[in-house]
């Protein structure tokens, strides 16, 4: 017995972001070279060319307070709601508040 195949659209994660998140020129190094101190704001933006450390789409556009930063990631204490959430990610997916 064979199952119908579902005529909605896939609820998968990619499959929702892929148009959401979609990037097509190619990426620099200026985010690398940028600095973060513990304390400074960083705005979430997420960069779907680097999937390694991609934070959830319910941080895109939240800004957090930086709380630690490593070789490669930082992490964020990001208010989400009444609870504040640390989450952890890579320089790709963050730049600094206030920076165009």
């Amino acid at each position: 017995m064979t199952t119908k195949k579902p005529s909605g659209s896939s609820y998968g994660f990619r499959h929702k972001t892929r148009s959401i998140l979609k990037k097509t020129q190619p990426r620099g190094v200026a985010f690398l070279l940028r600095e973060y101190n513990i304390g400074d704001r960083a705005l979430v933006i997420i960069d779907s060319r680097q999937h390694k450390a991609m934070p959830h789409k319910r941080y895109h556009g939240k800004v957090g307070t930086v709380k630690d930063v490593g070789k490669r990631t930082v992490s964020l204490d990001v208010k989400l709601g009444n609870k504040t959430k640390t989450l952890i990610t890579r320089f790709d997916h963050i730049k600094p508040f206030g920076v165009v």
